[in-house]
């Protein structure tokens, strides 16, 4: 089992690790532009500790999100343990922080998150450009 509790800064390092890890297990052939220690950086200062939630075994962080006014901007599971209930835990905490909906955006190329949300009652919307890497992206809305 595991248990959601809210983020503390020295998690940084494990959560990192664990996001950054997630990521490029999904997309093995799309080079992120920055390195690992500019995602170090975002963690700490595009993030207020407040709004990153991680999921947790008694050993370590399996997972973990950031939700701010009802936008999540990063959802990511250990790629160890995707498919065992993880996502869904965090998507739900996001659900009871913000009961009147979320917002979400992903890759397009990402199937199996586009898949995730979907089953969880989010419905595809704008299409865009992730600033960041440049990928096409999906928003996708959740109205309860």
């Amino acid at each position: 089992m595991f248990a959601i509790r809210c983020y503390n800064c020295e998690n940084l390092d494990e959560v990192v690790t664990l996001w950054y890890r997630s990521w490029t297990h999904t997309f093995p052939n799309l080079n992120h532009p920055q390195p690992f220690k500019e995602w170090k950086s975002r963690l700490q200062n595009e993030y207020a500790p407040s709004d990153v939630w991680v999921a947790t075994t008694k050993e370590r962080i399996v997972g973990f999100l950031v939700a701010k006014d009802g936008v999540i901007s990063q959802i990511f599971v250990d790629v160890d343990i995707q498919r065992s209930g993880v996502g869904t835990t965090l998507l739900n905490q996001a659900k009871k922080i913000y009961p009147d909906g979320l917002k979400l955006t992903t890759l397009e190329q990402n199937v199996n998150a586009r898949q995730f949300y979907e089953k969880h009652g989010f419905v595809p919307g704008l299409r865009g450009i992730n600033p960041i890497n440049e990928q096409s992206n999906i928003e996708y809305c959740w109205n309860p």
